[in-house]
């Protein structure tokens, strides 16, 4: 079957939530775009999300199993 790429943008795709494939929540809130992408292969599928800051240096709040804050120069 080979490799599927399916990418799902919202609306406001600066603030988003989902859950993840282990049943815990995600929360970006302030990102220029966020997004989830759901990946498939032969073997299963897997998922993951993407964030980009604003341009403007604000920060954009990732909360997953941590807080990362992020802007323009990077997370911590």
């Amino acid at each position: 079957m080979g490799l599927l790429f399916f990418d799902t943008p919202s609306a406001d795709s600066g603030d988003n939530s989902f859950y993840k494939s282990d049943g815990s929540l995600v929360i970006i809130n302030g990102a220029k775009e966020s997004g989830l992408i759901v990946k498939g292969t032969d073997s299963g599928a897997e998922q993951e999300y993407y964030v980009i800051p604003k341009d403007d240096g604000s920060k954009t709040f990732i909360y997953d199993d941590e807080l990362l804050v992020c802007d323009n120069n990077g997370c911590y």
